[in-house]
């Protein structure tokens, strides 16, 4: 998922650092972040607006994801 999001990105012509980690290492590594990618359900708020990116991995439906994701780097 980390490198389809990288993909996406560059070929959007979005510039982003990204960071692959573990659930329990979200409160960690997000400070100064603009976005969670998630292929995990989670109900914590980070202060950040947080996707669930499963659909980065199955194919399904992930045109949506993309643009939302686009929408929330881009505004």
């Amino acid at each position: 998922m980390h490198k389809k999001l990288q993909d996406f990105l560059a070929e959007q012509g979005i510039a982003a650092t990204t960071a692959q980690c573990c659930l329990n290492e979200i409160p960690l590594n997000c400070n100064g972040m603009d976005l969670i990618v998630t292929s995990m359900r989670t109900h914590s708020d980070y202060g950040i607006p947080t996707l669930n990116g499963a659909a980065l991995l199955t194919g399904i439906n992930d045109d949506a994801l993309k643009q939302e994701i686009k929408a929330l780097l881009t505004q």
